[in-house]
């Protein structure tokens, strides 16, 4: 028996040294390399006792000397590699700590492939989160038919002037100073159920986490004879142009915080936050963030992120970002108008999404949370002066770079992470980050600072998918004439259009590839943590 066990281990270290030695020699090819890694992570998953502190050094070393880098599917050897570090952090007990460190270490010293690789292994270490059930109760059921106000009469409130709104909102400040009352009215065609759901989320937060340690000012959801929705008669004053709402008059209600609708980076003049307001807004907001989806409660769009809103309609992903895929960011600064991140905390339920998976799902959440957070902290730059925009009267693009701070910059950036940090794995991040503040700082100001990239292009295919009115009306709201649009022949030509800021040209790579890569590392040392804070 003895003699068996002396052979097996004997076999085991030849493995490892045939392995090894595949990766430091030369005369072995990409494919050969390959199988290297790939026979490596088969003897981390079923001896983890024969791997040693050298196997680590080596793994880490193909990650950092780009020797691959060219080849077309080098992206998979360095997953490979990655892979088989947090192999070790999970069957080794002895050389965990070593394994974590080498790729949190690499986080730093990497980039493009090699560093998506290590970002998305590290996002992927194992636990699971189960979210609350939120289920509407169905529409079956006869919906009250209210006025304004009926409406103010059944919750008993009284109003201090007329209504007005914010986007498809119908609101009013109540005699009582510090609320207002909101009636969210559904979009055209908009499901009922995934309007009851804002205020099913509203009940089930007031209910349990009213002792959050930091202010979150959850709106009061209005119940109407048994029905969070209900149909609003008349609207009482005349509805915008460019708001398209259902014509049975849906709505739901809510009394919320006098300053619900309040930004962190409000475009108001007079609204606009000092430094330390607005890093404690910030700061605030990405701690319940972070504590929110820890409890499985994932915000799904703090900011709405599109790669091409042009082609929302023929895009199987409705253009919608995908941060990991580091392509152009579509209008950058318009989307972050009107955050769901707000005075009063997160904002907007309708967003939130009970999540139940794994952790590799909830890397990329996080990663839509923390790069809504750092574009929301550019755009507080440069929503100090709002008519900087685009080009210049003399054709060339805006330069905005003196209205940031980079220093103040630098700060929110480290806050954010570690705030969003703290809220998710119930501690303080310990250590240095890995990566460079100062440079993606220095970055982020070259990139949002000057409108570099304004055009997105009106395709023939995305024509074809609008009505005549649908694509007058589209030209229209970006600044077409009459005249202009009628020279158009629908669905005959590319129609350039100047809708910018974006990050990057249309139908390219993002312009600023240093926040995508910190994105995934301050989502995957979010991930490493909690992780760590259960294994380890």
């Amino acid at each position: 028996m003895q003699l068996v066990q002396k052979l097996s281990n004997h076999n085991l270290k030849r493995d490892l040294y045939l392995s090894e030695n595949a990766l430091t020699d030369s005369n072995y090819d990409f494919t050969a390399k390959f199988m290297a890694v790939y026979s490596l992570q088969t003897l981390v998953e079923t001896n983890p006792e024969v791997i040693r502190p050298g196997t680590i050094a080596l793994l880490e070393k193909v990650l950092t000397d780009y020797e691959f880098s060219h080849q077309t599917q080098a992206y998979f050897l360095y997953k490979e590699v990655a892979n088989t570090l947090c192999s070790v952090i999970i069957k080794s007990e002895q050389l965990a700590d070593a394994a974590l460190g080498a790729l949190k270490s690499l986080l730093g010293k990497t980039s493009g492939h090699p560093h998506r690789a290590t970002a998305e292994a590290l996002g992927s270490l194992p636990f699971s989160i189960r979210g609350p059930s939120i289920l509407p109760a169905g529409n079956g059921r006869q919906l009250p038919v209210m006025t304004w106000q009926q409406i103010c009469d059944e919750v008993g409130v009284v109003v201090s002037e007329p209504p007005y709104f914010v986007g498809r909102s119908l609101v009013a400040r109540l005699m009582q100073q510090d609320q207002l009352l909101v009636l969210k009215l559904a979009r055209s065609n908009e499901a009922l159920d995934s309007l009851c759901v804002e205020s099913l989320w509203m009940e089930y937060l007031l209910a349990r986490f009213q002792s959050f340690p930091v202010r979150f000012n959850i709106p009061c959801a209005i119940e109407i004879a048994g029905n969070y929705a209900f149909r609003l008669l008349e609207v009482p004053i005349t509805i915008p142009r460019d708001i398209d709402l259902d014509q049975k008059g849906h709505a739901i209600g809510f009394i919320a915080d006098k300053d619900y609708f309040n930004y962190p980076n409000d475009t108001r003049e007079e609204m606009h936050l000092t430094h330390e307001e607005f890093r404690e807004v910030i700061s605030r907001n990405a701690f319940l963030l972070g504590k929110l989806t820890s409890l499985g409660i994932i915000h799904s769009a703090p900011v709405p992120l599109f790669h091409n809103r042009v082609q929302r309609e023929r895009r199987r992903d409705q253009g919608r970002y995908e941060w990991f895929r580091a392509g152009r960011l579509d209008r950058w600064l318009e989307s972050c108008a009107y955050p769901n991140l707000g005075i009063t905390g997160v904002r907007d339920f309708e967003h939130f999404i009970s999540f139940d998976g794994k952790s590799r799902i909830l890397y990329r959440h996080i990663g839509i949370h923390m790069l809504s957070l750092l574009l929301i902290a550019g755009s507080y730059f440069r929503n100090k002066d709002v008519r900087r925009v685009g080009f210049d009267s003399h054709g060339q693009p805006v330069d905005a770079r003196d209205l940031f701070d980079r220093e103040f910059l630098e700060e929110i950036l480290y806050e954010s992470f570690n705030h969003y940090y703290r809220g998710f794995v119930g501690d303080e991040f310990e250590g240095s980050f890995p990566m460079s503040l100062e440079k993606l700082a220095s970055r982020m100001i070259e990139e949002m600072g000057v409108d570099r990239h304004m055009e997105e292009v009106l395709r023939p295919s995305d024509q074809e998918q609008m009505t005549d009115e649908e694509f007058k009306s589209f030209l229209r709201r970006r600044g077409f004439s009459a005249e202009k649009i009628r020279s158009f022949h629908k669905g005959f030509q590319d129609i350039v259009i100047q809708s910018g800021p974006h990050l990057g040209e249309f139908n390219h790579d993002i312009s600023l590839p240093e926040l995508i890569e910190a994105v995934g590392t301050m989502s995957s040392l979010c991930i490493a943590g909690r992780y760590c804070s259960g294994a380890c």
